[in-house]
């Protein structure tokens, strides 16, 4: 004969006897149990963890060839800007990101329009 130590509902425990056979089965579903819950314990520890710092979903609308393609084409545009003179630079954001006329440009940095039309140029 052997004993198990039966845990009741309510939480309470008691020592039962049982066949050896019986023991060893009780023992084996005990093993089973704690495995499952300490599965289920890491699985929502993960989700914890994944909600605290958010999920990441991949958007299948993006194109991740066009998006690679843009990244080197920024990257190639950036280069090219650092090699502007200050004045080139101004120029161009002036052009560019105002959408201002060569006229204005040279009025605004006190160059002729040909000037800037050659700074935008960049010969």
């Amino acid at each position: 004969m052997a004993f198990i130590l039966y845990r009741f509902a309510d939480g309470t425990r008691k020592e039962i006897e049982v066949t050896e056979e019986f023991a060893k089965k009780y023992a084996e579903m005990e093993h089973k149990d704690a495995l499952i819950e300490r599965k289920e314990k890491r699985r929502h520890q993960s989700l914890d963890k994944s909600l605290e710092h958010g999920f990441d979903i991949p958007d299948l609308t993006v194109d991740i060839a066009e998006m690679t393609e843009r990244r080197e084409l920024s990257d190639e545009i950036h280069k090219a800007l650092d090699t502007l003179t200050e004045k080139q630079r101004i120029v161009f954001e002036l052009y560019v990101s105002e959408g201002l006329p060569f006229r204005a440009i040279g009025e605004k940095m006190g160059l002729g329009t040909y000037t800037v039309r050659d700074y935008f140029i960049m010969r």
